[in-house]
């Protein structure tokens, strides 16, 4: 009986063993090589998506060359100040109220940018819709903070007249040694108990370069409006040549 037992036992191994083996993952094999993403990818094109691709470009390049408006001058955006820089803040927070809902923005005490939202300068002469997307090719959108004095001094203090990456317009930043060392907000030092309302950028307002990141808001409201058709729709009104000047909203000393 034992050595039924046994046998038993030896021919469900050797079956088990066996069964194991056959669906156990089979082994493979594989190569790779690395592909280069240029024009040397498909050298043979193919027509009918070539003839599909150039007409969406004849279309695409329709709307883009569309002219909207004239500059009188060519707008380089820089740091503390520029002329790009001071006519889209200027333009900001003179007008961006209008689009909120009636009663909700009162008004505006405050404009604040990223350079790095301008993308490259506008030329003198005509400005078309292209010129505007190659400016603010991305879809930020337009928001009013209400922020407390106190609060809006430590956002201040990250400004820089050389490396700094916010500009501005409501302001006088006194600049010296590369510090604020004073801040007039519609000419006025700063309450700390007051609550200035600050139209910006979403990507501002959620921290985007640090401009206004771990400060603490009173309120936000979040308008569906994507800066750059509000640049679009402002110069489309227009009917003289769009300008700007450097003021002494930044002194550097």
């Amino acid at each position: 009986m034992k050595k039924i037992f046994l046998f038993t036992l030896l021919i469900g191994g050797i079956i088990f063993s066996g069964y194991a083996q056959n669906v156990s993952p089979k082994k493979f094999r594989y190569r790779y090589e690395m592909v280069r993403i240029d024009s040397t990818l498909d050298k043979k094109v193919d027509p009918s998506l070539a003839k599909y691709v150039d007409k969406q470009k004849s279309l695409l390049d329709q709307k883009m060359n569309v002219v909207i408006g004239k500059s009188a001058v060519t707008m380089v955006p820089k740091v503390p100040q520029s002329l790009l820089s001071n006519y889209l803040t200027d333009l900001l927070l003179k007008n961006a109220p209008a689009y909120a809902k009636k009663g909700q923005v009162d008004h505006c005490d405050l404009c604040i940018l990223n350079l790095g939202g301008m993308r490259t300068q506008l030329s003198a002469g005509n400005i078309t819709v292209g010129n505007i997307y190659a400016i603010s090719p991305f879809d930020n959108y337009i928001v009013f903070v209400d922020i407390k004095g106190s609060e809006l001094k430590k956002c201040f203090q990250r400004f820089h007249p050389v490396t700094g990456k916010a500009v501005y317009s409501g302001a006088q930043v006194t600049f010296k040694n590369d510090k604020p060392v004073e801040v007039l907000v519609q000419g006025e030092p700063i309450q700390n108990e007051k609550v200035y309302k600050v139209v910006t950028l979403n990507f501002i307002s959620e921290g985007g370069d640090k401009i206004m990141s771990g400060l603490q808001f009173e309120d936000v409201l979040f308008l569906p409006v994507i800066f750059r058709d509000f640049i679009l729709t402002e110069i489309k009104k227009t009917t003289e040549p769009i300008t700007a000047v450097e003021d002494d909203r930044a002194i550097v000393r």
